[in-house]
């Protein structure tokens, strides 16, 4: 508690916040003394009511009636803090409140923007106003070396006290503050290797130390998350914690986990037994005399960074040891198939292509005959891939009675198999089945289930995919801040963020390899389908191209106009480099129409262009046609009258061959106007001097 201020100092304080001045003005000086008073000369409250003085040009008299039956000047610190809060935050908008109660929550007074938007709910950007107009009513401040938002000890009890009185904004917070210590992960991560990093995992490390994991205990308030995320934070990054944080931090991770999670319940304790052994291996090095970092001695560098400089050595002897050992363990030579199953594999891919070229009938049969093969040869994972596969082919035909059968079947195969990766699958494909019959509901569900199944099994591809279609889902149902999560989510793992975290790990990856087994590494020859492949024929082609361009929709949505034209040009280089040009083409024309929108007419003009020669290529006449329509109003609105009535004219050609009435009425309407325009005789101008 800060001790309260002087009569002059608290004068000065207010002043200098409120009007910029030493002394308050002639006019104020009565109620400005009053006021003080009021506020127990305390600080924090002065500034903050300063601050609101000068935002509301609001004077010292009317602010003190306002808040006189509340104010007590015999209260403690936090209830006059508290007060002042409520009356700032009146006039800070809408989104100040829930802003300040999700920074509140967070375990350690400082939080990076990611971090607070993901506790709040919300995309960054959005939460980025009204954290600045918090920081504008001294609520909150800014650090500038570390780029985080801090909070005052009184301000944060204050908030708190005021957020634990509603129970299920309390439930609600804490919820959000899980979510908020998996946004933080990720944001520490998005840096390794790069000059910031350091300063990320060091603000990180103050938060995972300054976690209280009591309030999480209740399941409602997302403790599944924060489990994973402290496993993650212990064993993924190297944050710099204290053993004994880790320690802590990894015990309460297991204790969340419990027996609903078990495969994550497994991983915090394996990490506490390595953790044990790291500590134990430690003090018997350090008792060393001689041998081999007998002679080892602390480097400058290593002096500064606060650990001990033999670790380097330790590493590549350790890594030595691992290469050595999977020296010894060489992985079995794969054993020979029978023939029915071969031509069993070698039939599903075939369909698979045939899927993929539009062919249906023919990829149909091919799903069959592999079907029959793979349940005479006794295959359970073979008879649930070909029945995936057939189902989603039925589902595209308009059979959803039969497309869920083979579904359910698939799905039963896959949970025999033990194959949870399979199994993740069949839910993904099923969900799409559901949305076509408009359960939106139990898409959801399905889901969520594919991406714990996916996340246990530590398979990205799947989840990004399984991310995506869940964000679009949220997107259609208006969850906007659900689709944001998820499409950054899914985002991060297809940019490759994850790749570069795990190559940080603290174990060499020869230690990896021999901890999973000998032969872990090797494909396995029971592979029916390869992943990427399988997905291609499920319709997730170019996933991370279409990821882009859906979150620049989302921002669209949002009005965020400049970082939707940023995804849509990252969705444009994606397309690119996959040889997708139908992908490219219509992303060029969404973006043309953006710009086209936003005023800017040329780069609008040269995105159309593009497009359209992607267009013609392929032979798209619908596309083509929609593309010239849209140039001609551009070029309308360009004043090229001559220009647009030529891509009018193509575009109606185009229409027409195409059968689609709706474009050649809309065509035939503004051409109907540019004749007419033409036709009018031309006015005879006025003087510029009545005469």
């Amino acid at each position: 508690m800060r001790s309260p201020l002087s009569v002059p100092v608290a004068l000065s304080v207010l002043s200098q916040g409120a009007w910029g001045t030493d002394e308050p003005p002639a006019a104020e000086a009565q109620w400005a003394y009053a006021l003080v008073a009021a506020l127990g000369y305390l600080p924090p409250a002065i500034e903050i009511a300063a601050a609101t003085l000068r935002r509301t040009a609001t004077s010292c008299e009317v602010y003190l009636r306002r808040n006189a039956t509340r104010l007590d000047p015999g209260g403690t610190e936090e209830d006059v803090v508290g007060v002042v809060l409520a009356d700032a935050l009146a006039s800070l908008g809408a989104d100040a409140p829930g802003m300040l109660h999700a920074l509140a929550a967070l375990p350690a007074a400082d939080a990076p923007l990611d971090v607070v938007a993901a506790a709040a709910g919300k995309p960054a950007p959005s939460a980025a106003r009204p954290l600045q107009a918090l920081v504008h009513g001294r609520l909150v401040s800014f650090q500038q070396d570390s780029q985080t938002y801090r909070l005052s000890p009184v301000v944060r009890a204050a908030v708190r006290k005021a957020a634990a009185a509603d129970p299920a904004r309390w439930d609600a917070l804490h919820r959000g503050a899980a979510d908020a210590m998996q946004a933080l992960f990720f944001w520490t991560a998005a840096m390794e290797g790069r000059p910031a990093a350091a300063m990320r995992r060091r603000v990180a490390a103050e938060l995972f130390a300054a976690l209280d994991t009591v309030p999480f205990q209740d399941g409602r308030r997302g403790a599944e998350v924060l489990a994973r995320v402290l496993v993650d934070a212990c064993t993924v990054l190297d944050l710099g914690l204290a053993t004994d944080v880790q320690q802590r931090l990894l015990e309460e991770a297991a204790r969340l986990s419990g027996e609903a999670l078990p495969a994550l319940h497994a991983r915090a304790l394996a990490a506490l037994a390595a953790l044990e052994r790291t500590r134990r291996s430690a003090s018997e090095l350090a008792g060393k005399r001689r041998g081999l970092f007998g002679t080892l001695r602390v480097s400058p560098a290593a002096r500064d960074r606060s650990r001990p400089g033999h670790r380097d050595v330790l590493r590549r002897a350790l890594r030595a040891s691992a290469q050595r050992a999977a020296s010894r363990h060489p992985p079995p030579a794969p054993a020979e198939e029978e023939d029915g199953l071969r031509g069993a594999k070698e039939l599903l891919a075939r369909g698979a292509l045939r899927c993929r070229e539009g062919a249906l009938e023919a990829a149909a049969a091919h799903y069959g005959e592999a079907l029959a093969l793979f349940e005479a040869a006794g295959d359970e994972r073979g008879q649930a891939h070909a029945l995936l596969l057939r189902g989603d082919l039925r589902r595209r035909h308009g059979e959803p009675a039969d497309a869920a059968r083979d579904h359910e079947r698939a799905l039963s195969l896959f949970r025999t198999a033990a194959d949870r990766t399979g199994e993740a699958i069949g839910l993904f494909a099923r969900a799409a089945l559901r949305l076509d019959q408009g359960d939106a509901e139990g898409a959801a569900s399905d889901y969520t289930c594919s991406l714990t199944l996916l996340r246990a099994c530590r398979d990205r591809v799947g989840e990004a995919n399984v991310l995506k279609a869940r964000a679009d889902l949220c997107f259609q149902e208006g969850d906007l801040a659900g689709a944001a999560r998820d499409y950054d989510r899914a985002l991060y793992i297809l940019e490759g963020v994850e790749e570069r975290v795990l190559s940080q790990l603290r174990l060499p990856a020869g230690i990896r390899e021999e901890r999973r087994g000998p032969g872990a590494g090797a494909p396995s020859r029971r592979e029916y389908l390869p992943q990427a492949e399988l997905l291609s024929t499920l319709g997730c082609e170019q996933t991370h191209a279409r990821t882009w361009q859906a979150r620049g929709d989302l921002r669209l949505r949002e009005r965020q106009t400049a970082l939707a034209a940023r995804d849509y040009g990252n969705a444009i280089l994606l397309y690119r480099e996959g040889g997708d040009r139908r992908g490219e083409a219509a992303a060029l024309k969404v973006r043309g129409d953006l710009r086209r929108h936003r005023g800017a007419l040329p780069g609008a003009q040269r995105d159309y262009d593009d497009a359209l020669h992607l267009l013609e290529g392929l032979g798209d006449g619908a596309g083509q046609a929609a593309v010239l329509k849209a140039r001609g109003d551009l070029r309308c609105e360009r004043g090229d009258i001559a220009g647009a009535a030529l891509d009018y004219t193509r575009a109606l050609a185009l229409f027409d061959a195409t059968g689609d009435p709706a474009g050649q009425t809309s065509v035939k309407h503004v051409l109907a106007g540019i004749s007419r325009r033409d036709e009018d005789p031309p006015r005879p101008a006025r003087a510029a001097v009545p005469r």
